[in-house]
């Protein structure tokens, strides 16, 4: 169920972008995350899931962005169509934009999401078992 959710809220999140709104990379987007997995954690939803969960959303922060530059043909070197780098540098193409954006989307996706699935998963874990100890205590 948590990766359909997940799903749905990044098919909102795309159809938002592609209409111009400003949904596009953020620290929100690392807050929302982080609560996935803290939900998970506290439902049971189980690690794998959590981690496939985020790494989607992941992929979507890096590759998504290119894509609908690709697409439309709106790209530009430094626009909202290129995906987030630590490094100035940029693609001469809107193709070579979309493959690097799946290239570290694949990458660091996979590194945030098991990271952030991993903390945010136990931190609601634990969470559940404090909230299930108080309720059998009291």
């Amino acid at each position: 169920m948590l990766p359909l959710a997940v799903v749905g809220l990044l098919l909102l999140a795309s159809v938002g972008f592609a209409l111009g709104l400003d949904v596009g990379i953020s620290l929100g987007w690392v807050a929302l995350a982080f609560g996935i997995a803290v939900a998970a954690g506290i439902a049971g939803a189980g690690l794998v899931p959590t981690v496939g969960s985020l790494w989607l959303v992941g992929l979507w922060w890096f590759a998504f962005p290119p894509l609908v530059g690709y697409i439309t043909g709106n790209w530009t070197g430094a626009g909202r169509y290129s995906y987030p780098r630590m490094l100035g540098y940029g693609y001469q193409s809107a193709r070579g934009e979309l493959l690097g954006g799946i290239e570290l989307g694949v990458r660091l996706g996979l590194q945030f999401a098991v990271v952030a699935g991993i903390v945010g998963y136990a931190v609601g874990g634990a969470i559940d078992r404090l909230s299930t100890h108080t309720r059998e205590s009291g």
